[in-house]
């Protein structure tokens, strides 16, 4: 029986999907997880909606793997997300997605070390903007 090197959980509450990833992250496991997090987001018909990405326990990924995460991330704001805070546990994993992933440099989201902080700051920044988006 082959070793599970990855896991994941999606769930969606109150405005937010929630989403931990564990292990190390290959082609297959990432677009499982991929797949999992579009039927939610499509379910969702267009509603705004915040994500919040603990990767803290992420051990790495191939390339591949990065490929995939970089259209999500990519497809995501298509889709009605609105807010988005990702959790890390170290720089490592962090510095790679800035290197496989440059466009993370201009798009509108926050890293933080602590769960509690990060979901604190979503819920404030998910309300900002789904007032403004009422605004308009």
């Amino acid at each position: 029986m082959p070793k599970i090197l990855s896991s994941s959980t999606i769930s969606y509450e109150n405005g937010v999907v929630t989403s931990r990833l564990y292990g190390a992250f290959n082609e297959k496991s990432a677009e499982d997880y991929s797949d999992r997090l579009f039927k939610l987001v499509i379910g969702l018909n267009q509603r705004p909606f915040s994500l919040l990405a603990d990767i803290s326990q992420v051990e790495g990924a191939t390339p591949e793997a990065f490929d995939i995460l970089k259209r999500i991330i990519k497809r995501l704001p298509d889709m009605g997300l609105i807010a988005k805070a990702y959790v890390y546990k170290g720089p490592v994993i962090r510095g790679i997605m800035f290197q496989r992933i440059p466009e993370l440099k201009s798009m509108d989201y926050l890293f933080f070390t602590d769960i509690d902080e990060a979901s604190s700051w979503l819920s404030r920044e998910y309300e900002r903007k789904l007032s403004l988006l009422s605004d308009s």
